[in-house]
């Protein structure tokens, strides 16, 4: 049979073709997620309709390329909501991650993440769909005939399987924040004490649950997080991998069996009742992105106009860089000549220039600048230095005996699979070896390993990982 995974994200959607049979990933379809919205302030939107037209696009033009498709999963955004009337349709745009509106100040004195933490108990970062909703809340904003609240992905969902009233899964109900996770439910009590009516939140299913069917009778499983599908798509040893993923932000991420804590990690569900340690910053391909932007806007200020993106010409300069590295000691950081002649750089960035998710005020900083380190090269290494060192934080914060089970590194995120420089800095300062998945669309290489699981054709996701993820390094 055929699987189809399904990943909407932020700035792209993509559909994938997995053949149990072959155990190859056959086809694939993106498109871009132009379906912005211009919000006031911090509000960041997207249009919910206009998403779900693109997806069905592409699942028509999958299944009528592949007529043994069996089953379909959505893979999406976390965190973010839409609202939707008794009829399934949306009455709102997407409110997504990105939308800050929740560190704004709701009565002068304290954010509305503030209130919000003193009446749940929970600390819920901005983003984050509940506190997204009682900003709303407060402000009388709900939409009058809106019955219901949801991910964009479990929207989707609910349209391919023909259901009115969406469900959602522990990886995206947990997204929204104020989860019980050894209990897998929101917590209604504390939702009840910020003025939140417990009705509003989709029913929880277990993950990898069929919900429905589309009009030809493929299975419609229920959608999973974008950063757990990511690791199931990405990892085929999933007991002791550790997955560092660089896109537009950085996370990095474990499964671990049973529910622990770690400071500064956020612990989420993670499919088949285990759940999945995740530190994540905010700065990841975004902190590189001002880069290129700073050099363009140098262009235009010399009257030189950037017609195309500048990281072709960045991504030259690392090179060269990278191999005059090799013969000069002056730019290498220890063991760099070994891993490929990784450079260094005396210039120190804190690429934090969008705030942690722990405190939204916390700011970048570029330091020990001197005539020697003031250059392109060095902002471009030390920046990129400055993303993979705050991941890195995180692991020497896990316990002794997580950091001990970790037997292979992987990379996944696009900035990790363009930039093969930015590969080389994560082996070297993690010190591994760094695998690469061959394919391209890690989470909705993961849904459609999710749909597989729940349609029958995998018994367990490291069954079908081992089959489906093989690795090779970066161009």
């Amino acid at each position: 049979m055929k699987l189809i995974g399904l990943d909407i994200g932020t700035t792209s959607l993509c559909g994938v073709v997995v053949d149990t049979h072959t155990n190859a990933i056959v086809d694939q379809e993106t498109r871009l997620n132009d379906a912005s919205v211009v919000g006031e302030g911090p509000a960041h939107l997207q249009d919910a309709s206009k998403i779900l037209s693109s997806v069905q696009s592409i699942v028509e033009l999958l299944v009528g390329r592949h007529k043994d498709v069996a089953g379909v999963c959505v893979s999406g955004q976390m965190h973010g909501i839409l609202y939707l009337d008794k009829h399934g349709n949306p009455v709102s745009p997407l409110f997504t991650w990105l939308d800050r509106r929740g560190n704004l100040l709701c009565d002068g004195n304290q954010t509305y993440r503030e209130a919000f933490a003193r009446l749940t108990g929970y600390d819920v970062p901005a983003g984050y769909g509940l506190l997204t909703h009682f900003v709303h809340v407060q402000n009388q904003e709900v939409p009058r005939d809106a019955t219901v609240l949801c991910t964009v992905a479990d929207y989707v969902t609910a349209k391919l399987a023909n259901i009115a009233h969406p469900v959602t899964d522990p990886t995206l109900a947990a997204s929204l924040g104020v989860f019980d996770l050894v209990h897998s439910q929101f917590d209604g009590e504390a939702l009840l004490r910020a003025g939140i009516v417990p009705s509003m939140l989709p029913t929880v299913v277990p993950s990898c649950t069929a919900v429905g069917e589309m009009a030809d009778g493929v299975q419609v499983v229920t959608a999973v997080g974008d950063n757990q599908a990511s690791h199931i798509g990405s990892v085929q040893s999933l007991a002791d991998t550790l997955l560092v993923n660089v896109g537009t932000g950085a996370q990095l991420s474990l499964m671990v069996p049973e529910h622990v804590s770690v400071p500064g990690f956020e612990t989420r569900p993670f499919p088949g009742n285990r759940y999945l340690l995740v530190g994540a910053t905010l700065g990841g391909g975004k902190a590189y992105a001002l880069v290129e932007s700073f050099f363009r806007q140098v262009l235009d200020m010399c009257g030189v106009p950037a017609n195309e993106p500048l990281y072709g010409a960045m991504d030259r300069l690392l090179r060269m860089a990278s191999e005059q590295s090799a013969n000069d000691q002056s730019r290498q950081r220890d063991g760099g000549a070994a891993l490929g002649g990784v450079t260094h750089t005396t210039l120190t960035v804190s690429p934090q220039f969008y705030g942690t998710r722990t405190d939204p005020s916390v700011r970048g900083a570029i330091t020990n600048v001197s005539e020697d380190n003031f250059t392109p090269l060095d902002l471009m290494v030390g920046v990129l230095d400055g993303i993979v060192v705050e991941l890195h934080q995180y692991v020497q914060a896990l316990p002794t005996r997580l950091q001990m089970n970790i037997k292979h590194l992987v990379g996944a995120g696009n900035a990790i699979r363009k930039n093969g420089y930015l590969a080389s800095v994560v082996q070297d300062i993690f010190g591994r070896s760094l695998l690469v998945p061959g394919h391209r669309e890690e989470a909705a290489v993961g849904a459609a390993l999710c749909a597989g699981v729940g349609v029958g054709a995998y018994e367990s996701f490291q069954e079908a990982a081992v089959d489906v993820i093989d690795y090779q390094w970066p161009s």
